[in-house]
């Protein structure tokens, strides 16, 4: 990415904000939702000094669906020079959560910035950007029903999220997330859906 384009970026700051305010329509309340529970092994949120770095120096927002229950909800998880913001953190734990189980835990907050950055290149880029989650969290019980889902999943751990975009390809989703180099990437293109962690930096076609 080039200096003109980090410019782009920094100078659309007040247009990220102001088109995801006016466009809010949060279906699950962040101040109902209870604080979720710790989740093992938990880390620090790991932050770059590139065009990622300019886009997470700024207030967070972020729009998110879950396709099962059919939540929908945007809010702001972050604020510049305030830290987190706990009810935007929890909306977001919420939307992650284990909704067969009915199990909410605490979303490794790496995972929530990827997804964030994922949504802020697509907007900066005038290309579609709802994050639709098919799946977040998982119990482990849960983990264990599904055919062919690894003993050891990164979704059992808070790290994972299974997502797509509409009017986007499996392929470029999965090479926006790429991009970012957090963690895994699986391309799913028979299921429609693009698999993110914050685990070991990997690619995978399931």
């Amino acid at each position: 990415m080039t200096t003109q384009d980090l410019n782009t970026i920094l100078s659309r700051r007040s247009f990220f904000l102001h088109s995801l305010v006016a466009g809010a329509a949060i279906v699950a309340t962040p101040s109902a939702i209870a604080k979720p529970a710790p989740v093992p092994n938990a880390q620090p949120v790991v932050r770059h000094r590139d065009w990622r770095a300019a886009l997470l120096d700024m207030d967070r927002w972020i729009h998110l669906e879950r396709v099962s229950s059919k939540e929908k909800a945007v809010f702001c998880y972050y604020a510049k020079g305030a830290g987190w913001a706990g009810r935007g953190y929890y909306a977001a734990c919420h939307l992650l959560r284990d909704v067969e189980e009915q199990q909410t835990v605490q979303i490794d907050k790496r995972l929530i910035d990827t997804l964030y950055l994922i949504q802020a290149w697509c907007r900066v880029n005038n290309r579609p950007y709802i994050i639709k989650i098919n799946s977040g969290y998982r119990t482990l019980a849960h983990n264990a029903r599904l055919k062919n889902s690894a003993r050891n999943s990164q979704h059992t751990l808070g790290t994972a999220a299974d997502i797509r975009i509409e009017g986007m390809s499996t392929q470029e989703l999965a090479a926006i997330a790429r991009s970012i180099g957090v963690g895994g990437v699986g391309i799913y293109p028979g299921k429609s859906f693009v698999h993110v962690d914050v685990g070991k930096v990997r690619t995978w076609i399931g």
